[in-house]
């Protein structure tokens, strides 16, 4: 069940830029329309979503797009076309991140006069931008309010909870006066939500991906949240793992760090909605996410040192020694 926990009179405004004691929402026109292009040129989310029996969540694409005059048409497979020739085989996350920062600085809607990525690349931008914005963006954009409007309030009231044993998990320390920018956004990376950190922490997050209509929304947000904790910063626990792996004389499980992040992640935030009697399924689960880590062995490690039975050194030589069992094959 989705559940909407802010009253009508409280809900946000069609210009969003709300604020959490942690992260701050952005519903950025330009971020929309580089997600929309790169998407419709790359097929990635949607073909991630196919493979898991799903689809995106249909809010009048379809309609608007045969709507479209002929001229606009070509306009928008003009554009599509040139993504799909020279920005598709970059990553959003690592190749793109400087093209994303600056689509985050135009003024909305405003034709942009900046050629720093290419005369060429601002002309295809400029000219199909009044075809995003007539009919793609209002959709785009009250869909995007729609979704964090299900879940700001949930996320206000269990953010501290969660990213404090998040904090005791890591053994590390969110910094101070630090808020995560969080660009919500109709389409995102293959999936469905990234996180980049240059030049500061930015979470990019699919509102069309249907998992994000449920409370995986809220764990979404926490987990990319916490990599500030686990990636971003000096991490001590991601160290525990590379080090004790050497002592154990295996070669280092280079996700095994995040595998457990998403563990503890779910269950914090799956105990936390549990207050609002929201039953939430954790997404290590949901979307079968390391799978060759998420044995029961590691699960019952990971509990353990979630319910403090066990210390961090305890969890990490539990879990590697597991690893070190299965590559000998448990003799």
């Amino acid at each position: 069940m989705i559940f909407c926990l802010i009253s009508c009179s409280n809900r946000l405004k069609d210009e969003v830029k709300y604020s959490t004691d942690y992260f701050e929402f952005e519903n950025n026109y330009w971020v929309n329309l580089h997600h929309f292009l790169y998407q419709k040129a790359d097929s990635s989310q949607l073909r991630k979503l196919q493979e898991d029996g799903l689809n995106f969540v249909e809010i009048g694409e379809a309609k608007s797009l045969i709507q479209l005059s002929n001229d606009e048409k070509a306009t928008l497979e003009l554009a599509v076309k040139y993504y799909k020739d020279s920005l598709i085989t970059k990553n959003l996350r690592r190749d793109l991140n400087g093209l994303r920062v600056w689509f985050q600085e135009k003024r909305e809607t405003e034709k942009i006069t900046d050629i720093t990525y290419g005369r060429k690349f601002t002309e295809v931008i400029n000219e199909v931008s009044p075809v995003y914005e007539k009919y793609f963006w209002s959709l785009h954009k009250s869909h995007n309010i729609s979704v964090l409007n299900k879940h700001i309030k949930v996320i206000n009231e269990i953010e501290e909870e969660v990213i404090a044993k998040m904090e005791k998990f890591s053994l590390n320390k969110w910094p101070d006066s630090v808020k995560v920018r969080v660009d919500i956004t109709a389409y995102a990376s293959w999936a469905g939500a990234y996180t980049t950190s240059k030049p500061r922490h930015n979470i990019i997050i699919s509102t069309i991906a249907p998992s994000n209509i449920t409370s995986s929304f809220v764990e979404t947000i926490l987990h990319e949240g916490s990599h500030l904790l686990y990636l971003f910063e000096e991490s001590p626990i991601r160290d525990k793992f590379y080090y004790k792996s050497e002592e154990l004389g295996i070669e280092f499980p280079r996700n095994l760090w995040h595998a457990n992040m998403f563990y503890l992640s779910g269950r914090a935030t799956q105990d936390e909605l549990s207050k609002f009697g929201i039953k939430h399924i954790i997404l290590m689960d949901e979307k079968n996410i390391f799978s060759n880590y998420n044995t029961p062995k590691f699960r019952e490690s990971s509990e353990k040192f979630y319910t403090g039975k066990i210390n961090a050194d305890s969890l990490v030589i539990n879990i590697l020694n597991e690893i070190k069992a299965a590559k000998n094959g448990y003799k």
